[in-house]
């Protein structure tokens, strides 16, 4: 190896002319080593010798251990238990080789993670993100979790923000599309931070494999979704500062006192947040806005009404199940598979291209029969029981009074049941639910229950005053004297009395002789 004073007289030689031959002969060296110093600096260090260290054996472990986030003292552990070769070397020898592959990893990830930072066109991007306030303060109700979705247009910073009481699939996507309601277009892309109810992992390729639902949701509004890639640190922190900007700008300093003030004092905050100037771009979004709005897509018209997609097959009573609930369908689809579209109060289902049933949507999770007893018509020539009890159900499902009425008239009228109950349906059907109610409790009040007394009371003209005046039912008695007669319950009793006004009075309170007649 050749010293730095001759590696300068080699420079120096050269410099004055002379060539690599007549340096060679001069210094008694080979032309090839001094055509190779001629071509390296003067003060070139020499090269480390390295020497192998008893650690050498793990570093591919000792890799994986520290993305693992593994002590340096658990891997020695680790090293020393190896069962094929266990780790014979010191303490700080082990310690000192895993600072230095950590020093190198973290210069190989400074360099790979600059962010590199970029705006989106105009109606290109809306970022879209949960928050959770566990154990929000309210003033006068119990503190309970409440979430908020977050949604940004990153050209404009327009922002939209919505308090919830859960992080549903189906709550995320009616607040999408309220959102997109509240723009009047849809942005092109909507980027999640890999948020369960949209995405369930990623494929072999590293891409998101997106739910069904959300897929179907942006086929029908014509955006494209996108997930933060899961080692783009600045993507996450990109869409997770909308969270930060709405829990350090709506909620400190301010009191609620229930949801509704929330709701409302979120409404009254995003108006002055969009039209005060943001940071980033030194204009209001509103400003901003109409750039956006020019450039993004069309709403559809089911937007107002937007019925989430599902699936589901029709069972062997002609019901399906949704969300906890079971809807009919007509007997002539049993087995079928079908297209379910939840609305907000509404459930639809559908066979390609044809509805066959539209229904008032139940709690979900009541485990409620929701039916139509028109689809099960077919079968009512020969189960004409089973037809009286689904006109039945219908009527019970009203609330109200009608459970109390249907019952007692279920009760008291066994000989015609099924003719009453078909009569009932049949007054429901021809004045509407809210009618119907209103006479049930009327002849619930009074004691009667048949269909014939409640087609009375519905063709009877309305009083308007606040107290009803005593119930009269020309031509028909009361129900307390038709169960005098238990023996059946086909003859009345043609008497015409007007009914007191207010509760019957306790058998105590009577005289003998009331005592005596109303025995007789």
């Amino acid at each position: 190896m050749l010293r730095q004073m001759e590696r300068s007289t080699i420079h120096l030689l050269s410099k004055r002319g002379k060539s690599i031959r007549q340096i060679a002969a001069e210094l008694g060296r080979s032309p090839t080593t001094i055509s190779r110093v001629l071509h390296e600096p003067v003060d070139r260090p020499p090269a480390k010798r390295y020497r192998r260290s008893k650690v050498d054996p793990y570093r591919l472990q000792i890799e994986g251990w520290l993305r693992e986030g593994l002590t340096a003292e658990r891997m020695l552990e680790l090293a020393r238990a190896d069962p094929e070769r266990p780790y014979p070397g010191g303490q700080s020898v082990f310690r000192g080789y895993v600072r230095r592959v950590r020093l190198e990893q973290q210069q190989q990830h400074a360099a790979a993670d600059v962010p590199i930072r970029f705006e989106g066109l105009p109606a290109e991007y809306l970022q879209v993100d949960w928050g959770e306030i566990r154990q929000f303060p309210f003033a006068q109700q119990p503190p309970a979790t409440r979430y908020f979705l977050a949604c940004r247009l990153k050209y404009s910073r327009w922002a939209w923000v919505r308090f919830t009481a859960d992080m549903r699939r189906e709550t995320l996507f009616r607040g999408l599309v309220d959102c997109f309601v509240a723009l009047g277009w849809v942005p092109w892309v909507l980027v999640f931070d890999n948020m369960q109810t949209v995405t369930s992992g990623r494929d072999a390729a590293g891409q998101p494999i997106w739910t069904p639902a959300l897929l179907q949701l942006a086929g029908e509004f014509g955006f494209h979704p996108q997930a933060c890639d899961p080692g783009a640190g600045n993507q996450k922190g990109s869409v997770e500062s909308l969270v930060k900007w709405v829990k350090g700008n709506l909620l400190p300093g301010r009191t609620f006192v229930d949801d509704a003030d929330l709701a409302a004092q979120t409404a009254d905050w995003l108006t002055h947040a969009n039209a005060r100037p943001s940071a980033a771009t030194g204009e209001p979004p509103l400003a901003r806005l109409p750039a956006e709005a020019a450039q993004g897509g069309p709403l559809p018209p089911t937007a107002a009404d937007y019925g989430l997609l599902d699936n589901g097959l029709v069972s062997a009573e002609a019901l399906v199940a949704v969300a906890g609930n079971r809807y009919s369908v007509p007997v002539a689809h049993v087995g079928a598979p079908v297209t379910v579209r939840v609305h907000r109060d509404r459930v639809r289902l559908w066979r390609d291209a044809a509805r066959l049933a539209d229904h008032p949507r139940a709690p979900d999770g009541a485990h409620r029969r929701v039916i139509d007893p028109a689809h099960f018509a077919p079968l009512f020539p020969r189960k004409r029981r089973g037809e009286a009890m689904l006109y039945r159900e219908v009527l019970l499902g009203l609330g109200g009074r009608a459970p109390a009425f249907i019952g007692e008239l279920s009760h008291r009228r066994r000989d015609r049941l099924g003719e009453e109950l078909l009569a009932v349906y049949a007054l429901y059907e021809r004045h509407g639910p809210a009618e119907v109610l209103a006479a049930m409790a009327l002849a619930d009040d009074a004691g009667t229950y048949n269909a014939d007394a409640l087609a009375l009371l519905l063709a009877a003209p309305r009083p308007a005053a606040s107290t009803p005046p005593p119930l009269r039912l020309p031509e028909l008695p009361p129900q307390v004297e038709v169960d005098r007669l238990l023996s059946s319950y086909e003859v009345w009793v043609h008497i015409d009395i007007a009914l007191p006004e207010g509760p019957p009075a306790p058998a105590a309170a009577l005289s003998i002789g009331e005592r005596e007649e109303v025995a007789r």
